[in-house]
């Protein structure tokens, strides 16, 4: 099919006119804006209320939508598995590794954990993987639901094609002219009405004849999922099916799909699995994807009730807008002074291949990441894909990845003002109490929570690979850390993360337990340092498992540091403190190498593996805070680590690689680390015309990680924060970005950045900010301040502060230069 997409400045103006009319401020709305159809699903502009997803392709006359939902995933295994029982042969493998001979104890260590773990899975699970893996990985993954299709006749040449999502409110709309006359399909997922909603009207008032079906999605595994049924009569089409296999369930879950049609003015039949409308003067669909605990007690009826109230697009649409908008529009981040932000995906992906990244695709990049995490976190966190995908083999099942991923997930939901987003991954966490509580048990016969590297939302059991690594619970700890010390919340502090780092707490204190060298600190193994091995080591499976990791040492004393201060603050058991302190102060001390660097593994025998897509070792500057300016050995040879990992070339060059070193370049104030990871993200291929990301540069594995991390990055290098310290404008280059403004973020010690503006030409940096309690501030740049204006500042060359008064705004005005 030809398509016309040469008048590009016609088709955005009929964006702006034509985009709904419920909205605040038509000059705000953030639209994406497509010339052409996905030409596969990864280009597919995305939609979601946090629960169901989908992905719109926009092809004029053949529609395919991507129907998706946060809990489709398949159960590929029927075991009633458990974590296999390891505490005998942990006492033996450390044995070992206090002798020295790591080798022996990573062999024994590895193929027990496997041989025990194989026996709960019959000989048919090993037939199915035909040797390429364990059965334990194949335990769930994501899929999608189904596809929603939609077929219109052909009227002429198609010209002035354009298909777009307004950011601003999620509506995504395909709109094409064709011999009758101008054509739109607008849709949403409604967060009021919980469903997908959409409009198809002819704006010259031409008939609307069209075919919609609901498709299976072919590659699924007959092994795991029943052949769906469709059922279409005249209350619409019924999509429903069974997982096979049902863990320790008593009966099957499964999903199904309603798909109900409103046709003003025309005639509706049905017949060879479709139905068809003609003469219609709108067409609206409405349809939900819902996932069933219990197969067996699926209720078409339920789905058709919740439909039939919904009768009118505009008014649906501005119920949702409301929602959806006030979670977007709490913060901005402008670098242009362009009224409308109207992104041509295709002219600034091709621009930034070229050039590099201009500050209009580092202004859509930011947009589309807001807008990714919220319409991807409902009841669950976003996965890997977010909740979209249109494969039923999605890289690493899609699961929640705890040793980096899940991290950069939700990294933008603290200082980004979306609690809501966060209850999504607060609540989850913790359904997985009790799964962390079996694992520390059987693995290591210890108290308290141990979490594993990777799985589903059903279960946390240590099964999946890299069971050694002990560090998910205190890793995944850190936002719950960061929340309290953002919003000033005591009792969130007391009933959610007290609780955790006392189980993350009591679970060190048993695994450390008679792990004292003669030199007082403790040997930490097992020990991992995710997903990473010492070059010297490079190669030889056994030695993933190494001791002394960097990040675990800085995780157990995150967790452990934080427990006593909330202890302090709270005035909780007292008589607990000294023993949280004797174990910290046994934690072996971080190193720095031969090469000036922060040293992976705190032992002699192992050296730094640089070449690596993982940077687990710098965990103290990133999610934690251990590592800062008054630490400036250490914060030095943390840039030097960076520096080694760029000049071999970053392993595989995964985008969350990079993602990490953006935060670690702008809590270092070294802006040219940042930039690198936003120049490698947009000359390399890592950007579908949907505007998310690859993991991979050349568009390999649709993949989140970086879509939903990016505003967290621009932000940090805009303003960080650590308790009672304000760092402006750290990783911001400004021969680059000489200008811009953020609003509505938030910073550590319950301090709202109302706005921050800066401007290199005058050399000034405004900021309006206020605080929910009284206290001083110091304000820290890289930049050579000459002074600070404002009420409450204490301007001293040497010591700058601000103090601000509960709940009273605060406007100063820097001087600086470079």
């Amino acid at each position: 099919m030809k398509i016309n997409i040469i008048n590009r400045l016609s088709v955005l103006a009929m964006i702006v006119m034509l985009m709904s009319c419920y909205t605040s401020d038509e000059s705000h709305d953030i639209v994406l804006v497509s010339h052409k159809p996905a030409p596969k699903w990864q280009d597919g502009l995305i939609a979601g209320n946090g629960i169901q997803g989908i992905m719109v392709m926009g092809d004029p006359l053949n529609e395919s939508i991507v129907l998706n939902h946060e809990k489709l995933w398949v159960p590929a295994q029927d075991v009633a598995f458990d974590v296999p029982d390891m505490t005998k042969v942990v006492d033996e493998v450390r044995a070992l590794a206090k002798k020295g001979d790591f080798g022996a104890a990573g062999t024994r260590l590895y193929t027990a954990f496997g041989e025990e773990n194989a026996k709960m899975f019959p000989k048919e699970a090993f037939k199915r993987l035909k040797g390429k893996q364990s059965p334990r990985f194949g335990l769930n993954y994501v899929h999608p639901g189904a596809n929603l299709n939609i077929k219109m006749p052909k009227n002429g040449e198609i010209k002035d094609y354009a298909r777009s999502v307004n950011l601003s409110n999620g509506e995504i709309a395909v709109r094409w002219t064709d011999d009758k006359g101008t054509w739109s399909r607008n849709c949403f997922v409604s967060r009021s009405e919980d469903a997908l909603i959409m409009s198809i009207k002819n704006e010259n008032n031409a008939k609307i004849d069209c075919a919609i079906l609901v498709e299976e999605i072919p590659g699924y595994d007959i092994n795991d999922i029943n052949k769906p049924q469709v059922v279409v009569d005249a209350d619409g089409i019924y999509f429903h099916t069974s997982y096979k296999n049902k863990y320790w369930l008593e009966e099957p879950e499964g999903y199904h799909i309603l798909t109900k049609i409103d046709a003003k003015g025309g005639n509706v039949t049905f017949d060879d699995g479709e139905i068809k409308i003609e003469g219609a003067n709108e067409v609206i669909l409405k349809t939900i994807t819902d996932f069933l605990p219990k197969y067996s007690q699926k209720s078409r009826a339920q789905l058709s009730a919740k439909l039939d109230a919904i009768s009118d697009y505009d008014k649906s649409l501005a119920s949702h807008d409301k929602i959806h908008r006030a979670l977007f529009e709490r913060v901005s981040f402008r670098l242009t002074d362009k009224e409308q932000q109207i992104y041509d995906t295709e002219a600034l992906i091709s621009e930034a291949q070229k050039n590099g990244p201009s500050p209009a695709f580092l202004e859509c990049i930011y947009a589309v990441g807001r807008y990714a995490l919220i319409s991807s976190s409902g009841e669950l966190p976003p996965t890997l894909m977010g909740i979209w995908g249109k494969t039923w083999q999605p890289a690493w099942w899609g699961h929640y990845t705890n040793d980096s991923n899940l991290n950069l997930a939700v990294s933008h939901g603290n200082t980004g003002n979306l609690p809501e987003m966060m209850e999504a991954y607060f609540s989850w966490v913790e359904s997985l109490y009790p799964y962390w509580e079996r694992n520390a048990k059987r693995l290591y016969g210890a108290r308290g929570y141990m979490g594993g590297i990777a799985h589903g939302w059903r279960h946390g059991l240590a099964i999946a690979g890299w069971h050694e690594w002990t560090g998910a619970a205190g890793w995944l700890s850190a936002y719950f850390i960061e929340y309290y010390e953002i919003t000033n919340d005591k009792e969130f502090l007391k009933n959610r993360v007290v609780p955790l780092l006392e189980n993350i707490a009591l679970f060190y204190e048993d695994f450390l337990e008679g792990m004292e060298g003669d030199d007082g600190h403790y040997l930490i193994y097992p020990s991992v340092s995710p997903e990473n091995r010492p070059s010297n080591m490079d190669g030889i499976r056994e030695f993933r498992t190494a001791p002394n990791a960097a990040s675990e040492i800085a995780i157990i004393r995150q967790s452990l540091v934080s427990l006593i201060e909330a202890y302090r603050l709270l005035d909780l058991k007292q008589d607990r403190i000294g023993a949280l302190k004797s174990i910290i102060d046994k934690l072996p001390p971080y190193q720095i190498n031969k090469d000036g660097a922060i040293a992976e593994w705190i032992h002699p025998d192992f050296e730094d593996n640089y070449n690596h897509r993982h940077n687990s070792h710098l965990y103290a500057v990133y999610p934690g805070i251990d590592i800062n300016p008054t630490t400036p050995e250490l914060y030095d040879a943390s840039k030097m680590a960076i520096q080694k990992r760029l000049a071999t070339g970053q392993g595989d060059r995964s985008a969350h690689g990079f993602m990490y070193q953006g935060f670690f370049g702008a809590r270092l104030q070294d802006p040219s680390i940042p930039w690198n990871s936003f120049n490698t993200i947009a000359k390399e291929s890592f950007l579908y015309s949907s505007f998310i990301t690859s993991h991979n540069p050349k568009h390999r594995i649709y993949n989140l990680d970086a879509t939903l991390s990016m505003p967290a990055i621009l932000s940090e290098m805009c303003i960080y924060s650590r308790p009672g310290v304000l760092n402006v404008l750290p990783g911001i280059p400004l021969d680059k970005l000489p200008k811009g403004k953020l609003t509505g973020i938030l910073a550590r010690k319950a301090i709202v950045i109302h706005e921050l503006s800066w401007n290199d030409e005058t050399k000034k940096i405004k900021m309006k900010l206020s605080s929910h309690i009284n206290q001083s501030i110091s304000i820290e740049s890289r930049l050579t301040i000459i002074n600070i204006k404002g009420d409450g500042v204490s301007d001293n060359e040497d010591n700058r502060f601000l103090k601000l008064n509960k709940n009273k705004p605060t406007e100063i005005e820097i001087s600086y230069s470079k």
